[in-house]
């Protein structure tokens, strides 16, 4: 078993609305596919942990009863407390906690992880929702594809400016060195399959995204290692920086890929 890595606890601060307004949705694809291999209804309940602004949550709420949606960031569940308030959202308990530590109630018949297990000490909590897994409930972790992952030109220019801003404002230590070698000699597959669940498999889906300069750079300032907190008043050299390399990639400013997004499944045992 691999040693886990450990994050900081203060990396989102300042993202909530970055996240809610420039992370690509989950595509129908994946949900519809989740959904059949996950029968909801009106009396299911919803675990979304380290749920971010709220992107599983109110893509599911009304499939389920009642939703439970949880996250270390405050200031996250805040913005996503006012949003469903907007929306006239009345069925999510909202609760700023620790995936290790929050007081849960009760049995779940759908616990889902968006774009976090990796950061969560995997073994400690995946034992710990068991008990609170449904007969036949099922875990599913879920996970989005990001901008700057892949050959195309653009691509590379947008990874070597975050790479080279990452360095500028000494933000290197944001993401925790070996994490990706951790995950590989411990997959998520392991992981579960210790705290006793049946695992089934992982489902892959595709989207074609286009993306503008802005767009951009409001994902990356929905990320944990270079959002504006981390480049503090070196935000605007860098949006100019950024700019002027994607437009000597592309001059009309949009840049297309085919972003992918995943999702892991495990069923605890009827």
């Amino acid at each position: 078993m691999a040693s886990e890595v450990r994050y900081r606890k203060d990396l989102f601060k300042g993202t909530a609305e970055y996240y809610d307004r420039f992370r690509p949705p989950y595509p129908p694809a994946l949900l519809d596919d989740l959904r059949s291999r996950v029968p909801l209804g009106g009396t299911a309940r919803l675990l979304d942990l380290a749920c971010g602004t709220g992107q599983i949550t109110f893509a599911l709420v009304a499939d389920v009863g009642e939703v439970w949606a949880v996250d270390q960031e405050a200031e996250s569940v805040r913005f996503g407390n006012a949003k469903a308030n907007r929306l006239g959202v009345t069925n999510i308990h909202w609760l700023a906690a620790s995936a290790e530590h929050v007081p849960l109630d009760g049995v779940f018949d759908l616990i889902a992880i968006g774009n976090a297990f990796h950061r969560l000490d995997r073994d400690a909590v995946t034992r710990r929702l068991v008990p609170h897994l449904a007969r036949g409930g099922a875990v599913a972790l879920l996970w989005g594809g990001t901008p700057w992952r892949g050959e195309r030109r653009w691509q590379r220019a947008l990874s070597d400016c975050l790479e080279r801003w990452e360095r500028e404002v000494g933000a290197l230590d944001r993401v925790p060195p070996g994490w990706e070698q951790a995950m590989d000699e411990d997959p998520h597959e392991q992981v579960l399959r210790r705290a006793g669940l049946a695992y089934e498999g992982s489902f892959g889906f595709s989207v074609v995204e286009r993306w503008s300069i802005e767009s951009l750079i409001g994902f990356v300032y929905s990320t944990s290692f270079l959002n504006r907190a981390a480049l503090g008043d070196g935000a605007d050299a860098f949006e100019r920086d950024l700019r002027g390399q994607l437009l000597a990639c592309r001059p009309d400013g949009i840049f297309e890929q085919q972003l992918t997004f995943a999702y892991e499944l495990a069923r605890r045992p009827d």
